[in-house]
């Protein structure tokens, strides 16, 4: 290769960040959510506590919730959080919620952003737990139940539309000890099986909504969102799928913007709960996500598993 031709591959590859920020900056403005024109309540006295606040959407949503006034508790794993979590170890779990319990906080209002996306299926939780089902669903169970007493007025769960192909088998999660979700066939699919524990985050909805009557509660899917959730993807693909990433998918702050309105926004004062939005607007989730048997069933399982843990 002549020294030309080097020069100008290399300046061509040199470029791709710039090319890709230009394109990722036009693509998203005009592709934002079109949320309706509804206004947003302020939430000065509301206490909102946020799984995953430190990073992503729940960031982004901490931010846009800090602005209307509310009083955050944010939960995660990092050595600094001052109310510190690890969703998938139970016993991580049962600490914050003693915790939560003797300093009295009572939040108003849950939001649930915290999530994983493992890529190895032998990935297991401190608990023997299937490590993306741990995070994702089960800790959140184990988190809600602890306010059982005291129900907050809204619980807002970040939701996926990949629930619509996911597969919940309550038999199967409690004969395999909380390793497997389903009887799929083949090799490990990590999307396949985050899809799984959406549709779980959807039948948990489900049951809390058949069993907190006065509490309203929300599943929203963001989107496909550009965040760290990539993370456990191998180097090769995160590098291969980074352009498509940085343009096609959501920022973690247009993502949130349809959390927040759920959470804020005057209609949702008319919203069923139980129900699954996008963007604002009431969407149907899947059959099985509105399947309240399974939910009972799935709901008394993972209680065995969280007190087994």
């Amino acid at each position: 290769m002549s020294s030309s031709v080097r020069r100008a591959v290399i300046g061509f590859l040199a470029s791709q960040p710039i090319i890709v920020g230009v394109a990722a900056k036009y693509y998203r403005e005009t592709h934002r959510p079109k949320l309706p024109k509804t206004p947003l309540a302020p939430l000065v006295g509301k206490v909102v506590l946020v799984t995953g606040g430190t990073s992503g959407i729940g960031e982004a949503a901490v931010a846009s919730l800090g602005k209307l006034g509310a009083d955050l508790i944010c939960v995660g794993r990092s050595e600094e959080q001052e109310y510190r979590v690890d969703l998938s170890d139970m016993k991580s779990v049962e600490r914050l919620k003693s915790k939560l319990i003797e300093e009295d906080k009572r939040p108003d209002i849950i939001l649930s952003c915290a999530a994983e996306i493992f890529t190895d299926p032998s990935t297991v939780s401190v608990d023997g737990y299937d490590a993306t089902f741990a995070t994702n669903a089960l800790g959140l169970q184990s988190l809600l139940s602890g306010f059982e007493d005291r129900r907050p007025e809204k619980v807002v769960i970040v939701a996926s539309k990949l629930e619509r192909s996911g597969e919940v088998e309550p038999s199967i999660l409690k004969e395999s000890r909380g390793r497997k979700l389903n009887r799929r066939e083949g090799d490990f699919n990590a999307v396949k099986n985050y899809g799984d524990t959406k549709l779980c985050n959807q039948l948990l909805a489900t049951t809390l909504a058949d069993r907190w009557h006065e509490t309203k509660v929300l599943t929203v899917s963001p989107g496909m969102v550009d965040t760290g959730l990539w993370r456990n993807f191998p180097t090769w693909f995160q590098t291969l799928t980074y352009p498509v990433r940085a343009i096609a998918l959501r920022s973690p702050e247009d993502a949130a913007l349809g959390i927040v309105y759920a959470i804020a926004a005057e209609e949702m004062k008319n919203i069923q709960s139980g129900s699954f939005l996008v963007d604002g607007k009431v969407e149907e989730c899947s059959a099985t996500g509105k399947d309240k048997e399974k939910a009972k069933m799935l709901w008394k399982v993972c209680e065995e598993l969280i007190k087994d843990a």
